[in-house]
Formats: C-alpha cells, sequence, structure tokens
C-alpha cells in the first residue's frame, strides 16, 4: 500500500495538528486522482487544531486539515474541489444547493467527516471538482474564499430585487483575505468601499486596500461606529471580521434600505450589551436586511473565477499580493504562528 506525508489533527484534542503517514487513497469507480499542489491556511483550520469543532472521517482517529484546495487531474488541468458535500435527502442538496443544506446532515473536506487537501493526493467526484484555467494558476488557492465573496454579493443582489435598488456605498468589516477579496470585487464593480480593520497606519493589508481605490479605516485608530459620527451610511456591508461585537456594531452602519452581509462564524459564549429597542425600530423602519452567508456551491465557484479575471485586469497582480507566507512538510509546526501574521498563509504540498 502507497504511503503519503499528510499534515493533520485527532479531533476533538487540542493542538494536536501533526505530520502524518497515511495510505494514499484509491478512486473509487467514478472518481478522479487529484494531486495536491498547494492548500490556503484560514482560521477555520487554526480552531480546529485547538479543538473547537472538526470531525474525522468515521472509523478514524485523524482528520487531514485543509479545505482551500488547489491540484491538477493527471490530464494537467488545474482544479479547485467545492468544501461541502450535500446530505441528498432534503431539496435544497438533490438541486445542487448543498450549501444551503436544510438537514443538517453535510460533510465538509478537511473540517466534518471527510478528510482534507493537505496532503499528496485526494480522490474526488468530477461534479465537486471546478476547473481553473491556467491564467490564474498563481492565485487560484484563493477561489474557495472568493467563492464565498461571491455567494454573499449574489444573495445581497438577489434579496434587493424586492425594490430598485442602487447601491453606491459598501464598507467591508475585516482586513482578512475574504475581507480584502470582498474590497477587491466589490471595487471591481464599481462601488465606493471603505475597509475597516484592526491593523493601524500602514500595511499590507492597507496596501491592497489603496491600490484598489478603496479607504481603509483602522479600528484601532478610531472605532468602528466612529464610522457613523459624520453621517456615513453604507447600502452594503459585508462583514468578514471574526468578531461578534463587530457584527453587532455593524448594524448600526447601515442606510435606509441597506443590506448587511455576515460571514463570520464566532466561538465562545460572550456576552455584550446591545440597544435591542433601537436596532429593532432602526431595521423596521428603514427596511433594512441582516443575513449571514456559509459555504458556496458551483455557481459561486464559478463567478469567483470571473471576479479574479476581472480584478487582475483592472489591479494586475492584487491577488497574488495577499499570499504572503508558505510553508511545507519540513517547516509544518510554524504555520499556525504564521497564519496569525500577514494575509494569507499556503501550505505548498507539491514541489511544482
Amino acid at each position: 500500500m502507497t504511503r503519503m506525508k499528510a499534515f493533520g489533527v485527532r479531533p476533538p484534542e487540542p493542538r494536536s495538528a501533526r505530520v502524518l503517514e497515511l495510505p494514499r487513497p484509491e478512486p473509487r469507480p467514478g472518481e478522479a486522482l487529484v494531486e495536491v499542489l498547494e492548500v490556503g491556511i484560514c482560521g477555520t483550520d487554526a480552531e480546529i487544531n485547538e479543538g473547537l469543532y472538526g470531525t474525522a472521517p468515521q472509523g478514524e482517529e485523524f482528520l487531514i486539515l485543509g479545505h482551500e484546495i488547489l491540484g491538477r487531474l493527471e490530464s494537467g488541468e488545474l482544479v479547485v474541489p467545492m468544501v461541502r458535500r450535500g446530505c441528498l435527502v432534503c431539496s435544497h442538496c438533490r438541486r445542487g444547493e448543498q450549501d444551503m443544506c436544510g438537514s443538517g446532515s453535510f460533510s465538509e473536506r478537511g473540517i466534518k467527516g471527510i478528510h482534507g487537501g493537505i496532503c499528496a493526493y485526494i480522490a474526488e467526484a468530477p461534479s465537486m471538482l471546478i476547473g481553473v484555467p491556467a491564467a490564474a494558476r498563481a492565485h487560484a488557492v484563493l477561489l474557495e474564499p472568493m467563492s464565498v465573496v461571491a455567494k454573499g454579493i449574489r444573495h445581497a443582489l438577489l434579496i434587493q430585487k424586492r425594490f430598485q435598488w442602487e447601491p453606491r456605498r459598501a464598507l467591508v468589516v475585516g482586513g482578512g483575505p475574504i475581507g480584502l477579496l470582498a474590497t477587491l470585487a466589490l471595487r471591481a464593480l464599481g462601488w465606493e468601499v471603505v475597509t475597516a480593520a484592526r491593523k493601524r497606519g500602514t500595511s499590507a493589508k492597507s496596501a491592497v486596500v489603496a491600490a484598489a481605490g478603496a479607504s481603509y479605516h483602522s479600528v484601532g485608530d478610531a472605532s468602528l461606529l466612529s464610522l457613523a459620527e459624520g453621517g456615513a451610511a453604507f447600502d452594503f456591508i459585508f462583514e468578514a471580521s471574526g468578531s461578534a461585537e463587530a457584527a453587532f456594531d455593524s448594524m448600526h452602519l447601515l442606510a435606509l434600505n441597506g443590506v448587511l452581509c455576515l460571514t463570520s462564524i464566532t466561538g465562545g459564549s460572550a456576552l455584550k450589551t446591545v440597544p435591542s429597542d433601537r436596532l429593532n425600530r432602526d431595521l423596521v423602519l428603514g427596511n433594512k436586511v441582516v443575513f449571514g452567508v456559509v459555504n458556496a456551491n458551483r455557481q459561486d465557484f464559478v463567478e469567483g473565477l470571473a471576479y479574479f479575471e476581472l480584478i487582475e485586469k483592472k489591479w494586475p497582480g492584487a491577488l497574488g499580493k495577499l499570499l504572503t507566507h508558505r510553508v511545507g512538510f519540513d517547516n509544518a509546526g510554524a504555520l499556525f504562528d504564521l497564519q496569525k501574521t500577514g494575509i494569507k498563509t499556503v501550505f505548498q504540498v507539491s514541489r511544482d
């Protein structure tokens, strides 16, 4: 039996991440063998390593990490696997909308019940693979987070078909990879954008924002709510801060008829006092909408590729600037320390 290196955890044991040697997967009939090239690392991976969640495949001790996967088929075609597998029971999953699963009995590669991609090979059903053009090779590992951005924008536009919506100003809350991808996508659509993040002064994050013609607001210098002091309000808010406090504060910054898209998954049990009467009144009288988005389906991955093309035409090389650190099996122990710095850390699986 051929074996391969992998990087995984023993859920729910905290800080159990390590390099492993596991059997190389053998594709079942109808599956394709995918050589993994690289994998993006995000906060979800870090939280799984902290034991906050994550489920190994049934009957197995370890879960291989990594859901932001870029791979290659034997034909040479570049592919990105979708993350969520549907329950095959609810109507949403049967229609290919597994991201909207109505039963909760889904599985997710590298997160819940299916091994991730920090390993040499995965076996995958072709229906779960998104083909990637060679021109996008340098930044294709960002497609999974880009698909979440694409879904958030798409759903906001669908919601606002309830009337003639003419949005002009957007606020992106959070300067991580998803927040910066949202900034680039919304600027590529021609919107005026303010991006609020923790970093003070000049940083790699603020440079990406400025290069796209957006404004950078440091919440280290002035609170998020200070944006409202001059009467500022936003037609669309894309929240990707990882902070429930920021998510609730964002509600106060919505313009009349505005939409707030929440993407942060916050753990813990922190309490926050909120002006519930005022929020309820403002949401009702202002025809405002707050909705959440998680994961994505094929349409959003395909639209993510379209955003890539649009962004690269306007600001060549902008997407590559989000990839700030790389690690491999030889220095895998530094992974989560690096993940806390820079913008996006990539696990380089193949030496290609």
